[in-house]
């Protein structure tokens, strides 16, 4: 019997080909799924890691010796972290005082004294070498010039501590001498081997330095000091970690940190690694989850082929069948004998590829991901691979099922059997029923795509694409009959073709499924490059951003319009501190002048150049400005109540932002006097804060006084008519009675200000000149949720208006909004330092803006821009596992047109007797050779799209576009149209082609019939 299976099986080459082609294809379909996610998995633990921050990627052992001589915890930690995936770096240290030759001239500085492993590689000597002895020891290039030393010359050195009382450095051992023998730069101070050391923090410190001194471990052990700051960072090798003990890191680090406790001293084990392995399993997660819902259609769609080769296989084969129904063949037997030839044909296609599949996804992988990470043939032995082979059987059984069950005089007619009136529909109901329950499961389970609602998106494609199928060939049966009256032959024939051949509802059903699939995965793939670029737009708030070392607001403000004094491509920003209320979202001050021209404005309701203008009215009162001259104000004090120590202060701010200047004008005293003192900081102008009276120790007081004038160098600023005017002046806002502030009055001869009763509260006595609007306006998000008050840059309450709201706001997003940072800086008369100060870039920065920047003494200490971190994004989960749908759809495109060529190749088998018989009757060959099969491509190209469609809006807000917090960013509803719109052209135009070249070779053999 096995031999008949396989000389029926060669003498219908053709039919066992398609047969091992479509299962092979299946087979790689199925494999697809798991290797891609076994290569995706991969790519994701690496962008991962590479992405997180270097907290998140070492292990910190950290410990303060208990003598200075012990040794125990670097001889303990490598043997607890030995082998595995750890990599280690040793460091030690102490606190020295290093003093200049001539102390005259330089001060002595007290920097951190440090053996690491491996420093020497990961220094840049500008002049000099490393250390090799003992006696030998490298300072930062700042240091030797700050010192005045020359390589060669000997270092006076001693051991120092902290002394908490003076806030200074003492010396506390023995001085000795070391050379100077070379000069550094760290090559790379965020590289990951220095960890968090914070070696090279630019902050300025009581140690009059921010760099620290390197020497072996034996000069360090030859200078008495006290106990030493020991540590190991342990950096993972992810290189030697695969997606099976990639969770096992965890694991080791918290058996390293058992074996530590019983360490003599507090040993210290601290890492993120944890929250690193967290974000990527979840990562990991969601490929697993969104891989299958590509792989699912596409399996089905070859099963779906499979059966409709050989259903048509089956049907050329009746009178065959018939005959050994007539010669008394068992039912068993003939079962075998008809379905033999396609299950040797299945099983050998099978085979063939599961192999074929792992090297296509590792081609696919290599173009898509720029990785094909070596995965073994076992990666797709999985319950995906079996249920392909036994869906690829179950198919082809079925489709001979219909000719099989067939009485003996039915299948010995040599005329197309018609479908079941019963069997059909009920399919169809159950599929569209099928696709309710996926739906609903998604939509009320919570869970995500896993569990049936896995087959959601397909399903609902499926769906439609079925009742579509059924409604539209009675259309096409009225057209053929409307151009059967008009005595249209050729549109007769093809209509008649398309509603009475066996099989057409299936192939129109197929092509819309592929078509539909195509189009569902450029729409997700689309909307999710959409919301990515959408979330990095808005998160980064300009095509670049730079970080700047801290300085205060005004040196921020200032040195960028030294750079852009226009606003045409540079903004400075600075965050404004947390509130107490926690309904008052975060904010962000910046420099709104040059908003329309850098920021990256995502709002369409309200544009950049009106959210400029809404965040910047016009004041009407210019700032009060002053210089470095005698500034003289005439004050009188009526009342002074628990005042004993009570003096006036101009608090002035430099337009360079060199720092603010509290100056102090002299000791209150009643009656009418003039207060006189010099500005010296104010020497390029400054501008006129305020004026406060001030007590030592911040106590409380009550006062009443009249000022009447503000004069410098002869020149009178304020007058007692500018003085009187209530509007130009204020007091800091009060919120409840957590601060009194003073009454403002306008007298006939100056400002009229009183406090009483103040009872022990805190008391703020300032007059502040009205340069700025109060309420503050600011821009919103619709969904930030804020009252009227906000917190100052001053850290005081700020009352705010609503000037505008948007859907987002640069760099906060759904939750935040924007003031302006000139008018905020204004309204806090402290001068203090800009709080996370940065540079937004537009697209019109020039090349050499940060040497600019630097020029102007601005220190950049972080670069981001709008490309890294899109591309960052597109290295997650989510987006890797969108580009497997997108090669699952370009398959499912070949596949459809690989069924078109199939179909059209049987057609023509079994119309060339009918084609020629027309043909002899005169018909035209054009009209003869009509096929429909443009028109059935054409109807699947229109209908599919609106499947798409339904399945997206239905499952597009549970389709992951993020690994992490997505912030409120999902995918559009409506994606870009161009990318849509192009992979469903380029799907359709594949179809027509092969109708094309279908019909030609279906007139083709009319014509050679003919002749």
């Amino acid at each position: 019997m096995i031999g008949l299976v396989l000389s029926m099986a060669r003498a219908r080459s053709g039919q066992a080909l398609t047969a091992f082609l479509l299962a092979m294809f299946a087979m790689a379909a199925a494999v697809s799924a798991p290797v891609y996610s076994a290569i995706a998995d991969a790519a994701v633990v690496r962008s991962g890691v590479a992405a997180a921050p270097v907290t998140e990627r070492v292990v910190q052992v950290r410990r303060i010796t208990p003598t200075p001589t012990d040794h125990e915890f670097e001889n303990l930690v490598p043997q607890v972290f030995n082998g595995g995936p750890f990599t280690s770096v040793y460091s030690t240290e102490y606190d020295i005082m290093i003093f200049p030759a001539d102390l005259k001239q330089t001060q002595p500085i007290a920097p951190r004294f440090v053996y690491r492993d491996d420093a020497c590689a990961h220094l840049r000597f500008s002049a000099g070498r490393c250390f090799v002895s003992e006696s030998e020891v490298v300072l930062s290039t700042a240091q030797v010039e700050l010192l005045k030393l020359h390589i060669g010359d000997p270092v006076s050195v001693s051991y120092t501590t902290w002394n908490p009382t003076t806030g200074e450095y003492d010396q506390a051992g023995p001085r000795v001498t070391f050379t100077l023998i070379g000069a550094y730069d760290p090559i790379n101070p965020a590289d990951l081997y220095w960890s968090d050391a914070d070696y090279f923090n630019p902050y300025p410190t009581a140690r009059m330095t921010t760099e620290p001194v390197f020497a072996s471990r034996l000069s360090m052990e030859a200078m008495r000091h006290g106990n030493e700051r020991q540590a190991f960072d342990l950096a993972v090798d992810w290189s030697s970690v695969d997606r099976d003990s990639f969770n096992s890191v965890n694991a080791a680090v918290k058996s390293g940190r058992e074996q530590l406790a019983g360490l003599t001293g507090h040993t210290v084990v601290q890492t993120d690694l944890p929250a690193l392995t967290k974000r990527i399993n979840a990562d990991r997660a969601l490929v697993a989850e969104v891989v299958p819902v590509a792989a699912v259609p596409l399996v089905l769609l070859c099963w779906f082929v499979l059966f409709i080769a050989v259903a048509a296989a089956t049907q050329e084969r009746r009178l065959e069948l018939g005959l050994l129904s007539l010669r008394g063949v068992s039912t068993p037997r003939r079962w075998w004998l008809a379905a033999g030839e396609s299950v040797v044909a299945i099983l050998a296609g099978a085979a063939a590829g599961f192999v074929l599949g792992h090297y296509l996804v590792r081609l696919a992988a290599w173009m898509l991901l720029g990785s094909s990470a070596g995965v073994p043939l076992s990666a797709g032995l999985t319950r995906w691979s079996l249920a392909a082979l036994v869906g690829a059987l179950g198919a082809a059984v079925l489709a001979q099922r219909a000719e099989l069950v067939k009485r003996t005089v039915d299948l010995l007619r040599n005329v197309p059997s018609r479908a079941s009136r019963w069997g059909a529909p009920v399919f169809e109901v159950v599929v569209v029923v099928l696709a309710a329950v996926s739906v609903v499961q998604l939509r009320r389970g919570g869970d995500g795509l896993i569990g049936f609602a896995l087959f959601a998106p397909s399903a609902i494609v499926i769906a439609v694409a079925l009742l579509a199928a059924r409604a539209v060939l009675p259309i096409a049966e009225r057209v053929g009959r409307r151009a059967l009256r008009r005595g249209r032959i050729g549109p007769t024939l093809a209509a008649y073709a398309l509603t009475r051949r066996p099989g057409t509802q299936r192939v129109l059903a197929l092509f819309v499924v592929a078509l539909g699939l195509v189009v569902f995965a450029a729409t997700a793939a689309s909307a999710s490059a959409d919301a990515r670029d959408r979330r990095i737009r808005v998160e980064l708030g300009a095509p670049r951003v730079l970080s700047v070392e801290p300085l205060s607001r005004a040196a921020l403000l200032s040195k960028v319009h030294q750079v852009d004094p226009q606003g045409q491509f540079a903004m400075a920003t600075a965050a404004l501190p947390v509130s107490d209320d926690t309904a008052v979202p975060p904010m962000l001050a910046i420099d709104s002048a040059a908003l329309p021209n850098v920021a990256l404005w995502a709002d369409r309701s309200l544009s950049a150049q009106t959210a400029r203008d809404l965040l910047r009215p016009t004041v009407g009162r210019p700032t009060i400005e002053v210089t470095n001259k005698d500034l003289s104000l005439d004050a009188t004090i009526d009342s002074l109540v628990d005042g004993f120590r009570v003096r006036w202060i101009a608090v002035v701010v430099p337009r360079d932002g060199s720092g603010v200047g509290r100056v102090d004008l002299g000791a209150v005293r009643t009656g009418r006097q003039t207060y006189t003192r010099n500005l010296p900081m104010c020497v390029r102008t400054c501008r006129l804060a305020g004026l406060e009276l001030e007590q030592p120790e911040k106590r409380g007081f009550d006062v009443t006084m009249t000022v009447h004038s503000l004069t410098q160098s002869g020149k009178t600023i304020v007058d007692e008519a500018g003085f009187a005017d209530t509007d130009g002046w204020r007091t800091p806002e009060s919120p409840g009675s957590k601060l009194l502030v003073p009454t403002l009055t306008a007298a006939k001869d100056g400002l009229r200000a009183e406090l009483t009763n103040y009872k022990g509260a805190d008391t703020a006595v300032q007059l502040l000149p009205t340069d700025a609007p109060s309420p503050l306006p600011v821009i919103m998000a619709r969904t930030a949720g804020v009252g009227d008050h906000m917190t100052g840059l001053d850290k005081r309450h700020q009352s705010i208006t609503i000037a505008g709201e948007v859907e987002t706001v640069p760099k906060l997003g759904y939750k935040g909004g924007l003031v302006d940072l000139d008018y905020a800086e204004r309204l806090a008369p402290d001068g203090g330092e800009a709080l996370y100060p940065q540079i937004f870039l537009g697209p019109r920065a020039p090349a050499d803006v940060i040497d600019r920047l630097q020029a102007q003494g601005l220190r950049v200490t972080g670069d981001r821009a709008f490309g890294p971190l899109r591309a960052a994004l597109d290295e997650q989960g989510p987006a890797v596992a969108l580009r497997f749908h997108e090669f699952a759809a370009a398959l499912a495109a070949v596949l459809a047109a690989g069924a078109l060529w199939l179909v059209a190749s049987l057609e023509r088998t079994r119309r060339a007797g009918e084609l020629r018989s027309l043909r002899t009757q005169g018909v035209a060959r054009r009209d003869a050779g009509a096929n429909g099969y443009l028109v059935l491509v054409g109807t699947a190209a229109l209908i599919a799209p609106f499947a798409a469609l339904a399945s997206w809006l239905l499952v597009r807000e549970y389709l992951p576009v993020f690994s992490a917090d997505a912030q409120g960013f999902q995918a559009s509803i409506w994606p870009s149209p161009g990318p849509v719109a192009i992979a469903w052209g380029a799907a359709a135009l594949l179809l027509a082609a092969v109708a094309v070249v279908a019909g030609a070779r279906l007139r083709a053999a009319t014509a050679r019939g003919r002749r």
